[in-house]
Formats: C-alpha cells, structure tokens, sequence
C-alpha cells in the first residue's frame, strides 16, 4: 500500500521535478523565470527608433543685468526622437519643446542621453541632457530628469518625469518641470 502510495505521489510531481530528482543538476527554474516563447512581447528597447511626444509643466525663473526677468509657470508641447545605443536600451534622444504662458512663446532644444533600468513593463528612465534655450533669451546649460515608463506594449510606452535646468547666456535660468509623454517604436535597427 505504502509502495503504490510513493508510486502515486512520483507520477503527479512535474516531468522536470521527477526527471531532476536523481540528477546533479539544479531544479529547473520556475516557469516564470525561463526565457519567454518566441512571439512574446517583449519591452526592451534594443535596435529602436522611436517618436517621444510629451506635454509638460515648467516653473521657470531668470535673472541678470539689464533684462527684464522672465519668471513664472508655462506649459509646453514636446516632439523628439530616441536612438537606441548598447545592449542595455539606453538612448540617444533630441527633443525640441515650445513652451506658452511667459512673455512670449519659448522654444528651446535639449538632448542627451537617456537610460532604463529594468526590463519589465515598469521602468526606471534617467536623462542627461544639455539644454539649449532659443527664445526669449540665449541660454544654454544642463538638464537633469528622473521618472518612470511603463510599457503598453513592445512598441509604445507612457512615461512621467520630473526635470531640473539650470542655463547660463543672456539670463542666468532655473526650471523645474513636470513631464508627461507617450514613447512609439519601431525596431528598424535591429
């Protein structure tokens, strides 16, 4: 009886649990940690090219000798592109923003280098970027963002940021911002 009971409870373990019982190689791995199906979705972004689009919030500060300070909230619209560099998604990105609610309506530049950590759905996006601010007054300097992307599926992606800008030309400029933005891809490189 107890021989059938043993018999019983081998023959409902899984085929690899049975097959490493008597093995010297390790447990096979859980079904959630193996490599995923061919055809998976898949979140990384290595040989993309991709479209950002975005809209922000800014508070914008400005000083020196000589010129009218430029202080106060704006609202800006985003378009850019990314490049994937590396085997680890990061990006090279360039974005052009025009930003309304100050003296008059702002354009700007800024591009740099963008990294995820993480190869999930949800990642961790950091940016280091120089800015360059066109208009209303010559400024250029660096861009610094932190957020999080989360990933709708291998080819878009939704993202938040927060930024800080601190530019030096015919004003000396702080901004704060508050970025939101969709990611679209395609794997062209790859």
């Amino acid at each position: 009886m107890a021989a059938l009971l043993l018999a019983l409870c081998l023959a409902a373990q899984p085929a690899t649990a049975a097959s490493d019982a008597g093995s010297d190689l390790p447990p096979a791995a859980p079904a959630d940690a193996r490599p995923a199906a061919v055809g998976a979705e898949r979140y990384d972004h290595h040989g993309a090219v991709s479209l950002l689009l975005g809209v922000d919030g800014a508070r914008k500060d400005t000083g020196g000798q000589n010129v009218v300070p430029d202080t106060g909230w704006r609202a800006g619209l985003d378009v850019g592109g990314t490049l994937n560099v590396g085997y680890a998604s990061d990006e090279l990105m360039l974005m052009g923003r025009l930003a309304f609610g100050g003296q008059q309506v702002e354009s700007s530049l800024y591009g740099g280098y963008r990294s995820y950590f993480g190869h999930d759905r949800v990642k961790t996006v950091a940016d280091l970027d120089l800015a360059l601010h066109l208009t209303p007054y010559l400024t250029g300097g660096a861009r610094v963002a932190l957020g999080l992307q989360y990933e709708l599926s291998s080819i878009a992606g939704v993202y938040a940021a927060i930024a800080g800008q601190l530019g030096f030309g015919q004003v000396v400029m702080f901004k704060a911002e508050l970025v939101f933005g969709v990611q679209l891809r395609s794997f062209l490189l790859e």
